[in-house]
């Protein structure tokens, strides 16, 4: 096994040593592939998952939204109330283009108000345990 492991050392030292311009050009080759193509990969990465985690959350946010009862709906607008919120999760002051931040002019789609608020506030399902105020 030492021998082996001796053997091999030795020889990688010779090929390095020997070859070490065409490995340097060929690494070298490598990286210089890896530094153009390596950006436009991540970016396409991060957009495909974004596009997939805006989906999935508008699904979920629209799914749950519609199986809540009005008494979760109640829990949510409580929690407005007492962390002194509007009716669309920002400050009481808040004025918005179009009057409300629900419509899409680009669009002319309007979203529900409480999906708009969970997609703002995603942990509200779990603070509020909003799972034990769906229909069944």
């Amino acid at each position: 096994m030492v021998k082996t492991l001796l053997f091999i050392i030795i020889m990688g030292a010779m090929i390095g040593f020997i070859w070490h311009e065409d490995i340097s050009v060929w690494l070298s080759g490598w990286q210089q592939r890896a530094e153009e193509e390596a950006p436009g990969l991540i970016d396409e990465g991060f957009a495909k998952a974004s596009d997939w985690w805006q989906t999935y959350g508008e699904d979920w946010a629209d799914e749950l939204v519609a199986g809540l009862t009005s008494a979760g709906k109640e829990k949510i607008d409580a929690w407005l109330a007492e962390s002194n919120l509007n009716q669309y999760g920002d400050q009481a002051d808040a004025v918005y283009a179009g009057g409300t931040p629900l419509f899409n002019e680009s669009t002319g789609e309007t979203i529900n108000r409480y999906a708009h608020l969970l997609k703002k506030f995603p942990e509200l399902v779990e603070s509020l345990n909003l799972g034990q105020y769906l229909k069944k």
